[in-house]
């Protein structure tokens, strides 16, 4: 699967308050690895998220995404 990252900051908030905002291993005051290593490295770099891609629809996803069951 292609890596996804953002296009803009608009895209990365729509993709955060689906995912990480309501996933269990997000702490609201450090965020989570995953989410930092996207904004640190390049999707070219070895150190890029892999849980970050493109699912078999073309949709953007993360693999890691354990839903809190307190969001819809």
């Amino acid at each position: 699967m292609d890596k996804y990252r953002p296009s803009n900051g608009t895209e990365g908030e729509f993709f955060m308050e689906q995912f990480c905002y309501r996933c269990t291993k997000y702490e609201w005051d450090k965020g989570c690895d995953i989410q930092l290593r996207t904004m640190f490295f390049d999707v070219e770099d070895d150190e890029y998220p892999q849980e970050w891609q493109y699912d078999e629809t073309g949709k953007p996803t993360c693999t890691d995404f354990e839903c809190d069951g307190l969001s819809a």
